[in-house]
């Protein structure tokens, strides 16, 4: 009896660990720790930082046994990153395991939360802006997250969901890379900046998105009389810079602040301002902010430069939540700015960000260097400023299985290096790692990456740069404002490491959204020898301007197999590929595309692609969409076996009948003829089974096999 009482008062997940290891082989955490604390399960240590020091004491000592860390429900506050290094490694047969409950209720949290609330005479919430004590001086701590009840609150945004362009732009190179930008605004577009005081308008942000990028600056100034916003920051290259084009949006200016939801960093008052949703209460509402300067909450330190790794750890059903994205711009002396936002080296402004493309100058939550056989699963990172997980240099054979990446300022996940290694050639076929900083055959299956760059507007889903032979397969990577998946960092013909990389049974939606423009749900740069796209379901693409296609071999693709894909409801082609050699299109059902299914932009001497056994379906519109007049030509793509059909009227090949077009040696064994799907209005494109393109050689597969897989054991 007394062995029930005592495990019926305990969390399940204990009781589950307790069962499976040795208990001399466990080490107990729980933020209700009490005063004695050896890690066992009567006495568990208070914080996860607590029994790594013990753990590292015992394999240190050579207690290389299979240990467990069993973290208890509850929230563990971060201020630094959890940092794990080779002396916390275990081995192949002796892994050490982190684990949290099965829920996930285990949280590491790098977030502060906000009290105070009152509510105002005009209906509005108001808190104190918290402070920071040094010394004998309080300084404002600056922040430009704030999470209420777990989700993230959108800033004083004006216009609320759209954007404004314009009317000119004028640029000012200062020293360096600095420059001076004067925008002319259109006329009765931002007549309430001329409210805001200096000092207001130097803690309000310029957010602007150029074609497939975003600035964020602060304004320097405003001139009423002139109509010109005028801000500083560094100078943006010449294929992607500011002009009339832009589309822009301000942040954190008072007059914003109109919508439930929202909410101010009042500076000059030294308030923080909130707008209640319906139902919303003081008494029921959490508000957190991250941690000032807090990007990485947990920290794989290994050190490839010099093979010293870190190994064989598994986290298992923990959390990872919240963490910052700053960017430091100190102040000039402006008045009316109250002394602890801008008065000294530690504090920090409103931020200054360049944007690139893929927001690949920002890091990640979950940063991993020289990491060996690191497992996550199950994990949640959520409410990140920048991306959720990076595997960046010497990371090999690591695995991220069940996990959730929700909400991230930037993107989901990247493997690798924007930096090429040194002698990787053209057109190279690589077998192996160049040396024991690259990085390469890592996993990540069964996964869920959503919902970002709210912040970065330019993070993708998925980034793969310089790295080979990864694989992800079934995930579901949805609601991203620019690409869902980007594999490759070449720009033409150059050496890439980026080959035999494996993209499968993904579901990949709502990708753009109008945000950002030169996008697609997948891809591709350079050289890229054995990646295969495959068995992958793409819908919901759309683009600012130009670009929201479903497939999108950029410059130099090279050698990739797209297969087995269902791509359908983009704003341009299924598929288009600007420029690239020996690439292959096959066995997919590509439908609804609104400005035409298929394009080439550059035709080059070389066989570009093969289009082999494809089915093409459309309304109202063209085949070819107007980049591709390289279509005329021939001996650039082969056509073979491919199957067409306008839904709505006979289609055109470059304003010819499909016998002419065949006539030109195109397609020659090719059909047009409706595939009779089941219901394609309703978006299902499952075949009939009498289908006349499954007697005439197409393979069906079942889109309904990507994404998630449910109750993964």
């Amino acid at each position: 009896m007394k062995n029930q009482r005592i495990l019926s008062g305990c969390a399940a997940a204990l009781c589950l660990f307790a069962m499976t290891a040795p208990a001399d082989h466990v080490l107990y955490v729980s933020p209700s720790a009490g005063r004695v604390r050896d890690g066992s399960f009567e006495h568990p240590f208070a914080t996860p930082q607590e029994a790594q020091r013990a753990l590292r004491a015992r394999l240190t000592a050579g207690e290389r046994v299979p240990w467990v860390v069993s973290l208890a429900k509850g929230e563990y506050p971060l201020t630094e990153a959890f940092t794990f290094t080779p002396e916390d490694s275990g081995t192949p047969d002796a892994p050490v395991v982190w684990r949290g409950p099965a829920d996930g209720s285990a949280k590491l949290v790098g977030a502060r939360d906000l009290t105070g609330w009152r509510v105002r005479p005009d209906g509005r919430w108001e808190t104190d802006a918290p402070v920071r004590k040094m010394h004998r001086f309080e300084s404002m701590l600056w922040f430009e997250q704030l999470y209420v009840n777990g989700c993230r609150a959108r800033r004083a945004r004006y216009p609320n969901n759209d954007f404004l362009s314009p009317k000119s732009v004028k640029p000012t190179l200062l020293a360096g890379d600095t420059e001076l930008m004067e925008l002319e605004v259109k006329e009765g577009d931002l007549t309430a900046l001329a409210a805001c005081s200096p000092a207001e308008l130097r803690l309000a942000h310029i957010v602007v998105h150029h074609k497939w990028s975003a600035t964020r600056r602060p304004i320097m100034s405003y001139d009423a009389a002139k109509g010109t916003i005028v801000t500083e920051g560094r100078s943006l290259p010449s294929w992607n810079s500011w002009n009339v084009n832009s589309m822009y949006y301000i942040e954190n200016a008072p007059f914003a602040l109109d919508e439930p939801g929202e909410w101010l960093y009042d500076g000059v008052r030294k308030k923080i301002v909130y707008i209640p949703r319906p139902g919303e209460t003081l008494e029921t509402t959490r508000f957190q902010f991250p941690e000032p300067g807090l990007v990485h909450l947990l920290r794989i330190a290994g050190d490839p430069a010099n093979n010293r790794f870190v190994q064989d750890v598994v986290f298992e059903n923990l959390g990872f939540l919240f963490s910052d994205s700053p960017r430091r711009l100190y102040f000039k002396g402006l008045k009316g700015i109250p002394e602890g936002v801008m008065g000294n080296a530690d504090s920090i402004g409103p931020s200054a960000w360049p944007g690139s493309q893929a927001a690949v100058h920002t890091s990640a939550s979950v940063l991993a260097d020289g990491a060996h056989r690191i497992t996550l699963r199950g994990c949640t990172i959520a409410n990140v400023g920048e991306y959720g997980v990076w595997l960046r240099e010497g990371c090999v054979s690591n695995r991220i299985e069940r996990c959730s990446v929700v909400a991230p300022g930037a993107g989901g996940i990247r493997i690798g290096s924007t930096v090429a290694p040194q002698g990787v050639g053209r057109g190279e076929h690589v077998t192996g790692l160049k040396n024991g900083r690259g990085t390469g055959y890592n996993v990540v299956d069964n996964c869920v990456i959503a919902h970002g760059g709210r912040i970065h507007a330019e993070g993708v889903g998925v980034w793969i740069g310089h790295s080979p032979f990864n694989s992800f397969t079934h995930c579901e990577i949805a609601d991203f404002y620019y690409t869902g998946v980007s594999i490759g960092w070449v720009w033409g013909y150059a050496g890439s490491l980026a080959q035999g990389n494996t993209l499968a049974f993904c579901r990949i939606h709502d990708i753009g959204q109008r945000a950002l423009s030169d996008m697609g749900g997948v891809y591709t740069l350079g050289t890229s020898y054995g990646t295969s796209v495959t068995n992958n379901v793409i819908y919901n693409v759309d683009s600012r301007s130009y670009g929201g296609w479903g497939l999108y071999p950029d410059e130099g693709s090279e050698g990739i197999l797209f297969e087995n894909n269902l791509v359908y409801d983009t704003k341009d082609s299924s598929f288009h590929q600007h420029y690239g050699k020996d690439n292959i299109l096959r066995n997919n059902i590509l439908t609804f595309s609104r400005q035409g299914q298929i394009a080439l932009t550059r035709a080059e001497p070389h066989l570009s692609f093969t289009a082999e056994r494809n089915i093409i379906y459309w309304k109202n519109g063209p085949v070819f969409t107007k980049y591709n007049a390289t279509l005329k030509e021939t001996g650039r793509i082969v056509w073979k076996d491919n199957f067409w059909w306008m839904a709505d009227g006979a289609p055109s090949f470059n304003g010819k009948t499909f016998a002419q077009w065949q006539e030109e040696g195109n397609d020659r064994n090719g059909l047009v003829v409706d595939p009779q799907f089941r219901d394609a209005q309703k978006r299902d494109f499952r075949l009939n089974e009498n289908s006349p393109v499954i007697k005439a050689g197409f393979r069906p597969f079942d889109p309904s096999r990507a994404g998630r897989i449910a109750n993964d054991q």
